[in-house]
């Protein structure tokens, strides 16, 4: 328990706004999805030896897709991991969510809503599939359009096309014009309307190297962000059960937080906690959060955690934890991928560890180069 209300803490903390310059902006309706991947293998067999040396793999997917409106939103969330050995499945864990909310009143944060939770491990006999109904309170919003407007400060400023940071009401203008992209023909058009504004601040006319970087950073897909956040309590029902045993009506209590801390990073978390009325003596806790990081033009950092823990009447918790960490870097030439992953299970003296490092290379630009000379 100690688990969930640190939960509860971080994302009242992440809802308080880390970077209000980003939160504080929102947009009617916001829609977002999301899927990462991840995967590695390694196989490695030594004549010498019996049998293959090493042989183990695994698999990441996350996917986050979110709808809301002053009166409707929805939510799918779901993150699984797949652990192979030896071209064989060792071991799954994944946990997935979908709600409908349904707002009392336009523009405001309460809500009605309902929806599925689940969560499943191979340490258990079946998945564990709720439906769950109750009252919530929150809301989420689309703040894309002013993170690249930051972005494209930065970059005329790194040009030298502007001599000093944007004014803030001049970037939330430049923001309202990139969320109404649809509204414009064509982009020269959108691009034409911000360049209108940054001259007219600035008193400076932007040249064209500065304007196909407006044009590149408007048209880049990927990278969202959002802030928000929901909390969410109410009654449910088991419709499996994940030790096989009789199904219980139960309390749920669940929270999502979405926090972009500045506009090339997003931090994501959600918590659920369900269980018959005695829930400190039985219940069913998940957690999942994920921190990514634009370090700069060439350089990702992505972080990854979830636990599952279960805990039957009568008995200690038993359930499953990992963390995933990984560094990308394009340098050109080559790119440069480190990934380091932890995991255990509640019964394991300790953490499963894997520590993998790839660098690729294109030399045929410096060969031609060479031959050439």
């Amino acid at each position: 328990m100690k688990t969930w209300l640190a939960v509860v803490v971080l994302l009242a903390a992440a809802a308080g706004g880390v970077s209000q310059s980003l939160c504080t902006y929102a947009v009617p309706e916001t829609y977002l999805e999301d899927l990462t991947l991840s995967f590695y293998y390694r196989h490695y067999d030594d004549p010498a030896t019996p049998g293959p040396d090493i042989s183990s793999g695994r698999l990441f997917v996350n996917y986050n897709t979110l709808y809301d409106s002053p009166s409707f939103g929805y939510a799918l969330t779901g993150a699984g991991e797949l652990n192979l050995l030896g071209l064989r499945l060792a071991g799954v864990t994944g946990q997935a969510s979908a709600t409908v909310r349904r707002y009392w009143e336009e523009g405001k944060p309460y809500f009605a809503f309902g929806g599925l939770e689940s969560s499943w491990a191979s340490g258990f006999a079946l998945p564990g599939v709720e439906v769950r109904a109750g009252l919530g309170y929150g809301h989420f919003t689309d703040v894309t359009p002013l993170a690249k407007a930051y972005r494209i400060e930065a970059k005329l400023l790194q040009l030298n096309a502007i001599p000093a940071s944007l004014d803030d009401e001049v970037l939330l203008r430049v923001a309202e014009i990139i969320g109404a992209a649809a509204e414009y023909p064509t982009v020269s058009e959108l691009v034409a309307a911000i360049e209108g504004e940054i001259e007219a601040a600035t008193g400076l006319t932007l040249d064209a190297r500065a304007l196909l970087t407006i044009e590149e950073i408007v048209l880049a897909t990927g990278n969202k962000r959002y802030c928000g956040y929901a909390i969410q309590a109410g009654v449910g029902y088991e419709l499996v059960d994940p030790r096989g045993e009789a199904r219980d009506f139960l309390l749920t209590l669940s929270a999502d937080g979405a926090v972009a801390p500045e506009p090339g990073s997003q931090l994501l978390l959600r918590a659920s906690l369900s269980g018959p009325y005695n829930i400190t003596e039985q219940y069913t806790l998940t957690l999942t959060a994920s921190y990514d990081y634009q370090l700069n033009d060439t350089t990702t950092f992505r972080a990854e955690y979830s636990l599952r823990q279960v805990k039957p009447l009568g008995q200690v918790p038993a359930g499953d934890q990992s963390a995933a960490f990984s560094l990308t870097v394009n340098l050109g030439l080559a790119d440069v991928s480190l990934q380091v992953t932890f995991s255990k299970v509640a019964e394991a003296p300790g953490w499963t560890q894997d520590f993998l490092i790839s660098v690729g290379m294109d030399l045929s630009p410096l060969l031609s180069e060479w031959r050439g000379g």
